[in-house]
């Protein structure tokens, strides 16, 4: 092997690991950079009285589950018992 093979293929490798990475950690700080994720809007209804919601089922604009919850969201009107979730994965960018 020379020395130019050598190198595309440790890139390739390295290439391999970043997208393998990205597509088996799921947490707010890897999927606000992931380019596999893509920017959603979802909805959830939430118990009143806190600001602080664990493991939020989500649904899309046609009120169907989505097939994984959002582990953390905060910071909304705790007299509210709906929430409009803008995320990308687990990454929270918007609540109203």
């Amino acid at each position: 092997m020379n020395k130019l093979t050598k190198i595309l293929t440790a890139i390739a490798i390295l290439a391999a690991g970043v997208a393998a990475f990205f597509m088996l950690v799921h947490n707010s700080v890897t999927d606000r950079i992931n380019p596999f994720i893509k920017a959603e809007t979802s909805y959830a209804k939430v118990a009143t009285g806190t600001q602080n919601y664990t493991n939020v089922t989500i649904y899309d604009e046609r009120g169907q589950k989505e097939n994984y919850q959002l582990a953390s969201v905060g910071g909304y009107d705790p007299a509210k018992g709906y929430l409009t979730i803008k995320h990308k994965g687990q990454y929270v960018s918007y609540v109203e």
